[in-house]
């Protein structure tokens, strides 16, 4: 009897006792899992977030050096180059060569050969003269003292002229510089790319007009050094054509 009681005791005491290590064991492991299962899920979300975060700031940087590529200058800054050119080129257009000739006689000058009005030739034939009248006969020796004054004056207005073109190439050049400081600053100081192309075509643009600048000094030179070789040419045949028609008279004079 007392062993039953024993029996029944023990059993219930492992009865109650297994279970309860059972649920102890099973607590543990079902606490493990949750563990390992929480880990990776923030392991994961915190991998996601960063290359979420790489994502929209390369986007971000992306957006921004688009919306600096489209940037444009300063207004102030294009409106100095823009004017500085444009004022560079007026300088140019300026003086007695822009007068007509009408203008000019009005107010007692002739037009020289760099006259924008007129071409080199012209210039040259109405206010020197021809060969072709000279050996044709219609030229005197009235015209002879005539036209060697007006070839001078003709000469001496080419001559103001090329100076005053001279100085306006200076005050051109002199606008071009500043122009192409305010492009080397603002190209020095971009924000982007168009920037930086704005202020490439500002200083592109201003070389153009420099080398058109030195390309109209030598053109003015070249005139120049023609009409004074066409002038002393056209004085040498006029001088010619007079010994020509003295010796002819004295060999008529001694024939008879």
């Amino acid at each position: 009897m007392k062993f039953r009681k024993a029996a029944i005791a023990m059993g219930v005491l492992l009865g109650v006792t297994v279970p309860f290590g059972a649920m102890s064991l099973s607590s543990r492991d079902a606490e493990a899992t949750i563990l390992v299962y929480d880990q990776k899920n923030v392991e994961e979300a915190i991998k996601e977030a960063v290359q979420t975060a790489k994502i929209l700031t390369e986007e971000q940087k992306q957006l921004a050096l688009d919306i600096l590529n489209t940037k444009s200058l300063d207004a102030k800054k294009l409106l100095a180059m823009v004017q500085n050119q444009q004022a560079a080129e007026a300088s140019l257009m300026s003086g007695d060569i822009m007068y007509p000739k009408g203008t000019l006689e009005k107010l007692g000058k002739l037009p020289s050969i760099l006259n924008r009005n007129s071409t080199p030739t012209a210039i040259m034939e109405n206010e020197i003269g021809t060969i072709e009248s000279v050996f044709n006969g219609d030229a005197t020796v009235v015209d002879l003292y005539q036209r060697t004054q007006k070839n001078r004056r003709a000469l001496d207005a080419t001559y103001k002229a090329a100076a005053e073109s001279a100085k306006n190439i200076q005050t051109a050049d002199a606008k071009l510089s500043a122009s192409v400081n305010t492009a080397v600053d603002a190209a020095n100081n971009a924000e982007g790319q168009k920037q930086v192309l704005q202020a490439q075509t500002a200083i592109l643009a201003a070389n153009a007009l420099a080398t058109h600048n030195g390309n109209e000094a030598l053109t003015n030179l070249v005139a120049m050094v023609a009409e004074e070789a066409y002038a002393r040419n056209y004085e040498k045949a006029m001088t010619e054509k007079m010994e020509q028609d003295s010796r002819d008279s004295m060999a008529k004079f001694c024939g008879h």
